[in-house]
């Protein structure tokens, strides 16, 4: 006979070391940056994951300018574009306990075998809306803002620093047993770690997860022994020499390509 077992429910995230695990997982990881930007005010295994990753997550970039006033007027530096905004779509999950099942209940005066109040879906709900109430600030024991701190948001190499602006839950009578959640985080300052699993040999890029540094300085060697190249053909006499395109598509003469008359 079969021995028996409790039945237990688990969220599909445990922790933010679930991306190396080696399941295939990866969840949005939530935690909070001291006033410094780097230094992560949370313990390792209280940073924020939810019972079910966001249904979307959508970046808005904008172009970055920067203007400086001088004395001869302004002047204007383009950076590229950065990230400005980043929107959340997001469920609870089902509100499911043991032994009772789906829940969609609040108490009322009367014994329903428990509430959705008891459930993991509920519980890390509750988390999300903690998160953003709070929104990076550390109170003291007397209930003031001890220091201001950043919400640090990663996820697949993304890393986004800021503060959440907006929150909406919506429960609806086709969906009893979860809430549809929405918010928008503004992005502050962004990193990016550039990821690859390609290798393209030992002579250039030799491991998954390439330095970018490294590969930047080979391409730039490689350029600079193309143009060495031609410099070395510019030299050669003019007997060895092919026939050269000029940019309006039309053919030169060998003498006309290193100077000569034709």
């Amino acid at each position: 006979m079969a021995k028996d077992r409790t039945p237990v429910f688990k969220s599909a995230f445990v922790s933010a070391d679930d991306e190396f695990n080696g399941l295939g997982v990866r969840p949005v990881v939530f935690d909070i940056l001291g006033p410094d930007m780097e230094t992560s005010i949370l313990p390792p295994d209280v940073r924020m994951v939810l019972h079910v990753n966001p249904s979307s997550m959508t970046p808005s970039y904008a172009k970055q300018t920067t203007r400086i006033q001088t004395k001869g007027g302004f002047v204007e530096q383009h950076w590229g574009e950065a990230a400005r905004n980043i929107s959340f779509n997001m469920a609870t999950g089902g509100f499911k306990r043991l032994y009772s099942g789906l829940s969609n209940v609040t108490g009322g005066g009367f014994d329903t075998g428990g509430t959705r109040r008891e459930t993991i879906a509920y519980d890390k709900y509750l988390d999300m809306i903690a998160l953003f109430h709070n929104n990076g600030s550390i109170y003291d024991d007397t209930g003031q803002i001890a220091f201001q701190g950043i919400i640090k948001i990663s996820f697949d190499g993304g890393v986004y620093l800021g503060w959440f602006s907006t929150f909406s839950v919506t429960e609806a009578a086709d969906k009893p047993y979860q809430f549809d959640l929405s918010a928008d985080f503004t992005v502050a300052h962004e990193i990016m770690r550039m990821r690859t699993t390609i290798s393209a040999g030992a002579d250039n890029l030799d491991v998954a997860g390439v330095d970018i540094a490294t590969g930047w300085g080979q391409i730039k060697d490689a350029a600079s022994n193309v143009k060495a190249r031609w410099q070395q053909d510019a030299q050669t006499p003019s007997t060895q020499v092919p026939s050269q395109t000029t940019l309006n598509g039309h053919k030169k003469s060998t003498a006309d390509a290193v100077g000569g008359k034709g």
